[in-house]
């Protein structure tokens, strides 16, 4: 079971609307999963043909159950840390499909768009997905375009590919 910890798996309904979205650009790609929590997003990038997956998470409890879920996986790799200071060290890299599932509520979803924009983490052809709140939108600014928004119960998913 899940620990106890405020983890909030992505429900499967909008897992399955995130890959609907993607389709066969999972295929080869190079997955970032932020506030990764249990790992449902990157492991379905990875089972579904990613090359592979970097997944941040900052709970120690919640760390230590992503590390059995994703060990022995190809191309699974587990950061430790908070993704607001994590994405400055990963400038270095380029991810072709970003997934991140903020805690609600938090202001994390506009902060994360912006710090991903930043430090130029998306890949020119590359999506990013973002699950929050039904009343947490994303502002899309001049380093976003929306692609596509679905409502999932409580939740949204917006799907942005970055203006260059």
């Amino acid at each position: 079971m899940y620990p106890r910890s405020g983890l909030r798996p992505t429900k499967a309904i909008a897992r399955q609307a995130v890959f609907n979205v993607v389709g066969r650009r999972v295929m080869g790609a190079r997955a970032l999963d932020l506030f990764a929590g249990a790992g449902a997003l990157g492991i379905e990038a990875l089972s579904r043909g990613a090359a592979g997956c970097l997944f941040v998470e900052r709970s120690p409890a919640v760390l230590r159950f992503l590390r059995r879920n994703t060990a022995g996986l190809a191309g699974a790799e587990v950061m430790a840390g908070d993704v607001r200071r994590v994405l400055a060290g990963l400038a270095d890299r380029e991810f072709d499909l970003i997934l991140a599932d903020p805690p609600y509520g938090r202001g994390l979803v506009q902060t994360t768009l912006d710090r991903v924009a930043k430090h130029g983490l998306l890949a020119e052809d590359g999506i990013m997905a973002v699950e929050h709140s039904r009343d947490e939108r994303p502002a899309v600014t001049g380093d976003w375009s929306l692609i596509r928004e679905g409502r999932y119960g409580e939740s949204r998913v917006s799907f942005l590919k970055e203006q260059r």
